[in-house]
């Protein structure tokens, strides 16, 4: 129960910071570019044990309320739903020699440092890549589509992790 309640909170949270202050955010000339996102973190770091399903329906939810406050049709709900599915195929690749299913949530804490980057990294750069491809839906603009992905994982990627050594409190051994 306390799990459930941590993650309403924290969803509402992010949701928040998303939209009212991390996208009010002005990168100047780099705007264009970049786009930041912190509440993929809340689907990168959902319970583990939890079931498939629920978790492509959390990443439904999350990405129909983000779509809401920014008018953007639909196409943050399909990138967080395509993050929720390969999360589980990632998860299991990298997984360390202590198993997963002891740890309640992955977070930059419990997980090594680099294996823990390399996965927020993937996901990231899988979301960017489809919701760039879905926003530009122009195959003329694939090197636009490509820099806008790769600059916006990589900001995204460190913003997180930022966030969650501030935020997130290192578990008792």
């Amino acid at each position: 129960m306390r799990l459930i309640l941590l993650n309403i909170v924290r969803f509402i949270f992010l949701v928040l910071l998303q939209v009212f202050v991390i996208n009010q955010i002005n990168l100047g000339f780099l705007a264009p570019y970049i786009s930041l996102v912190v509440y993929v973190s809340f689907l990168l770091t959902f319970p583990i044990r939890a079931s498939k399903y629920v978790t492509l329906l959390v990443a439904l939810f999350l990405g129909l309320t983000i779509d809401m406050f920014l008018n953007t049709n639909g196409i943050h709900a399909s990138a967080c739903v395509l993050l929720a599915f390969l999360r589980p195929f990632l998860l299991s690749r990298l997984q360390t020699d202590s198993p997963m299913d002891e740890i309640e949530e992955l977070t930059v804490f419990t997980e090594d440092i680099q294996k823990y980057t390399l996965y927020i990294f993937i996901l990231i750069f899988c979301f960017f890549l489809w919701l760039f491809l879905l926003e530009e839906f122009s195959f003329s603009k694939i090197p636009l589509i490509i820099l806008k992905t790769i600059l916006s994982t990589i900001f995204s990627t460190l913003l997180i992790i930022l966030g969650q050594y501030l935020l997130f409190r290192k578990p008792k051994s």
